[in-house]
């Protein structure tokens, strides 16, 4: 949530600066600079909200180095609410007003937007020109690979003995980038007897506009998405970044991971064919920290016969995805990227399960820059093709 002033500094006094945060910083772990812990990021936004310091440059490169992973909240042992202190201080200290921003705004916000630049870059990827783009733009070396876009269904019915009904959360970079995990979404959910609505008018979660600082943009999307979905049905989400954003502030609707729901339905009437690999699993911040759902995404692999499930060790430390982190602060994300490739390599992962857009698009560009052959995949494709799916 977004505090007040007052809320801001209450907040803050709550830190009683014992320094068992400290380990679980990703940020600190790597710069060794207090200014860049949880403890001594508090510090700053207590005085800078007292006036004791200046809001200046330096006190702003320590608040955007932070990724938001909420891993000190997981460690503190007053509980402080470290995500909402960040959030409102950059809604307060540090709103971004970039060309950039300004320009991505609407096609965030607005799904068709998106698919009017993903269906031609989708075409030129079906025609090898991508590295000819690339070549004439240097900011399309960013991209992922393109898949088709999609044009959503409002209704999905059961394919089995109807059980209930639920909503699909799309949101704006997994429905453009990853919509294979979306439909087989669908697929397991008609397949456990589950009808899943898609409403038009659901829009981006807010994160990526809450993490520049535009607390007035991200209060938009979440006022249209309160709209637009049926408090009488949860809303399930395949990306647990937007699952953490709508959980902190769409409060009027039940918010979950689609594995936390998945794993408690009845899966006796479903056949799954047996896999015999070895799968890791990489466990998003927002999955571990903010939800503590992590143990639903192993729970739900294991239903695979002859599956063996295992955690990519390093799992309690940022790959350095964090929304759009990767393009503010390219330089700390590689370094943690870097982390998690050497233990892919490490561990010879041929496939990687992981339940956050974020996190698969970064590590996917890491592992691309290294030629590795590692199959970053959801967790839901994973079970979903062992069920009989078809992207």
């Amino acid at each position: 949530m977004t505090l007040s002033l007052k809320e801001l500094t209450a907040e803050a006094d709550r830190c009683v600066a014992c320094g068992l945060c400290l380990p679980h910083c990703p940020t600190y772990r790597k710069t060794g600079s207090e200014a860049d812990s949880p403890r001594g990021r508090i510090q700053l936004i207590r005085a800078v909200s007292q006036d004791i310091l200046p809001n200046n440059a330096r006190f702003k490169e320590h608040i955007d180095l932070c990724l938001s992973c909420r891993s000190c909240e997981s460690a503190c042992p007053n509980s402080v609410n470290y995500g909402a202190l960040v959030d409102t201080t950059r809604a307060l200290y540090i709103q971004k007003r970039s060309v950039w921003l300004s320009i991505a705004k609407p096609f965030i916000r607005h799904r068709r937007l998106s698919n009017a630049i993903t269906w031609p870059l989708w075409f030129l990827s079906k025609l090898n020109l991508m590295t000819v783009l690339k070549q004439l733009v240097p900011a399309a070396k960013l991209l992922p690979t393109i898949q088709k876009p999609m044009v959503w269904k409002s209704l999905y019915p059961a394919t089995q003995t109807t059980q209930g009904a639920v909503s699909l959360f799309l949101g704006c970079a997994t429905n453009a980038f990853d919509n294979r995990t979306l439909s087989a979404s669908i697929y397991v959910l008609n397949a456990l007897g589950y009808d899943v609505h898609v409403p038009k008018a659901q829009t981006c979660c807010g994160s990526i506009a809450r993490q520049a600082g535009d607390d007035l943009e991200a209060s938009l999307l979440i006022k249209k998405n309160a709209s637009s979905f049926d408090p009488a049905m949860p809303i399930l989400t395949t990306a647990s970044g937007c699952s953490a954003g709508l959980k902190d502030y769409l409060t009027t609707h039940q918010i979950q991971d689609i594995s936390t729901f998945l794993v408690s339905c009845d899966w006796s009437t479903v056949k799954i064919t047996p896999l015999k690999e070895r799968i890791y699993v990489q466990d998003p911040c927002s999955l571990r920290n903010v939800l503590k759902a992590q143990k639903a995404v192993y729970d739900l692999l294991k239903k695979i016969p002859e599956a063996d499930i295992q955690a990519l060790p390093g799992n309690s430390q940022c790959c350095g995805g964090a929304g759009a982190y990767s393009v503010t602060q390219p330089e700390m994300a590689n370094q943690l990227l870097n982390d998690k490739l050497t233990a892919i390599t490490a561990n010879q992962v041929t496939i990687l399960a992981t339940s956050n857009i974020g996190c698969s698009l970064h590590i996917n560009k890491g592992l691309n820059s290294t030629h590795a052959s590692t199959r970053v995949t959801h967790p839901i494709e994973i079970i979903a093709k062992q069920m009989g799916f078809e992207a």
